[in-house]
């Protein structure tokens, strides 16, 4: 079964530059932002890892597990795909949804509905929602067998444009109709913290 090859990844490794503090430590209803994300992705009974770079290790470890802690690992990809390669590495025949903890809005729904089609239509490598031409690249699916040959153009310094755009319209993704557009918010600046 499909969901038995799947984890669940929480992105918390940006610099939060916007944000001023960092956004899986943002404090909401007694949990934090990255725990917050980490229940909506339990909540369909599949292993998350969290999502970090080196300087955030020591604050981390302080609230999650350390096993649950994936630290970017010294690879030649930029940004969230250097988070994304490096869960890849240390699981790299797990297919991966990838959640940013910053989309708060994300809803339960937005999310099945994305497990249903990757479980029914196993065929594709990325399982993307879309919005004019644009993916959502951070409430999608990764699969190992679409990672693997992006994973190899990195090591041969082959792929010189790191964005999950670039990626995403590379690969053979199934693109997904947005029903609801807030789902999709990030919060990236204090202003934006209800």
């Amino acid at each position: 079964m499909p969901m038995k090859n799947l984890i669940g990844a929480v992105l918390c490794g940006g610099k939060s530059i916007r944000m001023g503090t960092d956004k899986g430590l943002i404090p909401k209803n007694e949990e934090t932002w990255a725990s917050v994300t980490i229940n909506k992705l339990s909540y369909f009974d599949i292993p998350v890892v969290l999502s970090i770079n080196d300087t955030q290790q020591e604050k981390y470890i302080a609230k999650f597990p350390s096993n649950h802690l994936i630290i970017d690992h010294n690879i030649q990809a930029k940004g969230a795909l250097q988070g994304l390669l490096s869960i890849h590495l240390e699981y790299p025949e797990k297919d991966i949804l990838l959640l940013a903890c910053d989309m708060q809005n994300m809803d339960s729904e937005t999310i099945q509905n994305l497990l249903g089609i990757y479980i029914y239509e196993p065929d594709f490598d990325f399982y993307a929602y879309q919005h004019k031409m644009a993916f959502e690249p951070f409430c999608a699916i990764y699969t190992s067998k679409g990672l693997k040959p992006i994973k190899s153009l990195v090591d041969v310094h082959a792929l010189q444009n790191f964005s999950f755009q670039h990626v995403l319209h590379a690969g053979k993704t199934k693109c997904i109709d947005i029903v609801d557009n807030s789902s999709f918010k990030n919060f990236n600046n204090a202003s934006d913290i209800e």
